[in-house]
């Protein structure tokens, strides 16, 4: 029992039906997905594209996402969880079906954009930022590092779950006779399968998922993002408040505040007086709430306070060479690598990313622990620097065997510090911007990972792709560099102001 409790079982299990099903749809999706990338540079190139146009194709893709994304920065809390989790699903079969039956390229992207078929494992995708916003809500300042922690695990074992059942069925498929384009179809059909299944799902999803909407509502956020300081950052910031006691005392030196009569002195035993008196009572009330809303529309126009602001442009810039090092290094473009260059079947590579996924998977939940013990900003950067250093020299063994354990290694470490950055970002703003600021690193990893994904396609066009996984792990050291300069001290920081 200690063990599961240190590892955040009995959060998972206490927690709501909402955060469960949240945490279910993102398995599912990582389901879908897993099959897709794993197949996607392989089934474009058993169509004849050459490496330059499949580089292309990743990268017009990952575009049409971030076209998407940009606009659900705004409307997405307006449209609801729950529907965009139901329209998430309904794209993911009309992708699915899509590419099991069309074979031009023009029609092939845009069924991958529509379908959010994407050359990463990971959620590039426009729906992710409502539905972390949504359980960093629900969650709690002593809940959200674990519940992270379980959708990120439960994610990757989606992953690693469907990547070995691509590589099999792909080599059972080849075995029975199948040409290699028609087995890869297979697996888009199983995309539009899981498609089906997370409509299922989605369409439990109860009214409690979705932001309040009354003031009473959203008057209980901001008093519970008041106390959770982990999850949900501090109020705006205090000159809005100095503001608003400059407007009142300028109001009362000019007798116009919310005391003061409208129609002149009144004595008590005139008839009118009551009535003048509720007027001018109600008129008080009347300009207070206009004031409010005034204050209210200034705050709206801004995506984000100028604290939050600080916060969101430093970790964009550092997430930014992330990013790009990670669209260097896709899942798509590795096991493409490993087949071109050692010939490694689908089978394979598929048991090998599976093993990987699995182990990455239960040591994810070690990080929550770890982020508690020595801060979230300092187990960003461990677990990331070793990832990176992995990356760097994935592509330099001449043996086949190195190459490979390497690359298990990669994944195995790729998500550990998934959790404490998801946690880290969610008290880096206010309840309010939650969403625009998911959708932010949604749109800078989208960027990102668009300038990789075509780059890689060039190296590998140039016949130099090992060169693209020495790139990819030098900028991905640089974001742990900027990262530690910009955040080390903010997990002390908080820690002393809980104090």
């Amino acid at each position: 029992m200690r063990f599961l409790s240190s590892i955040g079982a009995d959060v998972l299990w206490r927690s709501s039906r909402d955060l469960k099903l949240l945490i279910l749809l993102r398995f599912i999706r990582l389901l879908g997905y897993g099959g897709t990338t794993f197949v996607l540079a392989l089934y474009l190139s058993a169509l004849g594209f050459h490496d330059t146009q499949i580089g292309l194709f990743m990268t017009m893709t990952l575009v049409g996402d971030f076209a998407i994304s940009f606009v659900l920065i705004y409307v997405g809390d307006r449209m609801g969880v729950r529907f965009t989790a139901i329209i998430g699903a309904l794209l993911m079969c009309v992708g699915g079906l899509a590419f099991a039956w069309l074979d031009n390229f023009w029609l092939l992207l845009l069924a991958s954009v529509v379908g959010v078929i994407n050359p990463s494992a990971n959620e590039i995708d426009p729906f992710k930022a409502i539905e972390e916003s949504a359980i960093a809500r629900l969650s709690s300042a002593e809940t959200c590092n674990e519940l992270f922690a379980w959708w990120s695990m439960l994610g990757m074992l989606g992953t690693a779950a469907s990547n070995l059942a691509t590589g099999w069925v792909i080599h059972a498929s080849e075995e029975a006779g199948l040409e290699q384009v028609d087995c890869h179809r297979i697996i888009f059909l199983a995309y539009a399968g899981m498609g089906l299944l997370k409509l299922v799902c989605s369409l439990f999803l109860s009214r409690q998922v979705e932001r309040g909407t009354t003031a009473g509502e959203r008057e209980r956020e901001r008093e519970r993002g008041r106390r959770d300081s982990q999850c949900q950052s501090p109020r705006l910031p205090a000159y809005d408040q100095r503001h608003d006691d400059e407007e009142s005392d300028l109001e009362s030196e000019r007798g116009e505040g919310d005391d003061a009569p409208l129609l002149g002195e009144t004595t008590p035993g005139n008839g009118y007086g009551a009535v003048a008196a509720a007027t001018s009572a109600e008129a008080g009330e009347v300009q207070s709430a206009s004031h409010v809303l005034k204050e209210t529309a200034k705050v709206s126009k801004r995506v984000f306070s100028p604290s939050s602001f600080s916060f969101m442009w430093k970790l964009s810039l550092a997430m930014g060479f992330d990013f790009i090092g990670s669209g260097l290094a896709q899942i798509s473009w590795m096991t493409y690598f490993f087949k071109r260059e050692y010939d490694v079947p689908e089978g394979a590579l598929g048991s090998a990313t599976f093993t990987a996924g699995i182990i990455s998977a239960v040591l994810n939940l070690a990080s929550s622990p770890l982020s508690r013990a020595i801060g979230q900003v300092q187990t960003m950067v461990l677990c990331h620097t070793i990832n990176s250093i992995s990356l760097l020299i994935v592509s330099v063994p001449g043996n086949k065997y190195v190459a490979l354990a390497i690359f298990i290694f990669r994944i195995v470490t790729r998500e550990l510090d998934s959790a404490p950055r998801q946690a880290f970002i969610s008290a880096g703003v206010s309840d309010e911007e939650r969403t625009s600021a998911m959708g932010v690193v949604n749109l800078v990893k989208t960027i990102g990972s668009c300038l990789g994904l075509y780059m890689t396609g060039l190296f590998a066009g140039l016949d130099q792709f090992w060169l693209a996984f020495i790139v990819a792990g030098s900028l991905k050291l640089v974001y742990n560099v900027l990262i530690s300069v910009f955040f080390w001290r903010r997990n002390s920081g908080l820690r002393e102001q809980g104090a």
